[in-house]
């Protein structure tokens, strides 16, 4: 009998600290130091200062060609959806909040960014959790809800950039 309850409470623990490991919370911190609150559901991310709101999360380089190619397209998708949708683009080739900072402004960047350098843990989940491979420019489209809806590796463009904010929105 003692065998059978000790069986029981190893499978409760085991099962308990199972569920409590894939319950992680950040907290980043953007290029104007502000802190972004992520709580990781079961389908995606809940982004507590974005809640409401379709985010398209971007793993991009200071130096890689299709990002920059990219990145108007992204300022102007922002500028026209600010309501109903967040991008928050992560930086991933090394640069620290303070450079980050500097490139934004000299490229006129409105959208949130981050610096992967300073916020390795939140890196290293998205690394692990979405299969992510390393290649640039990565988007992640998720819903008003947190659910993750899609993943792309590569330049998407504008049509495919907007086709994901109205989807998204729906």
């Amino acid at each position: 009998m003692k065998k059978i309850i000790f069986a029981i409470l190893l499978t409760l623990v085991t099962a308990l600290n199972a569920e409590s490991a894939t319950q992680s919370h950040f907290t980043i911190t953007d290029t104007q130091n502000n802190s972004i609150h992520i709580s990781d559901l079961k389908q995606g991310l809940l982004f507590d200062e974005y809640k409401d709101k379709a985010i398209l999360l971007i793993m991009f380089g200071h130096n890689c060609p299709p990002c920059r190619e990219e990145m108007p397209e992204l300022i102007q998708l922002f500028k026209n959806n600010k309501d109903r949708l967040a991008i928050i683009a992560i930086e991933v080739q090394g640069y620290k909040t303070a450079q980050l900072a500097q490139f934004k402004n000299s490229e006129g960047i409105n959208y949130t960014l981050i610096s992967g350098e300073d916020n390795q843990k939140f890196v290293q989940h998205i690394f692990r959790r979405a299969g992510w491979q390393g290649q640039i420019p990565f988007l992640i489209a998720i819903d008003r809800k947190g659910e993750v809806q899609d993943m792309k590796a590569g330049l998407l463009g504008k049509a495919m950039l907007k086709g994901f904010v109205d989807s998204l929105n729906r």
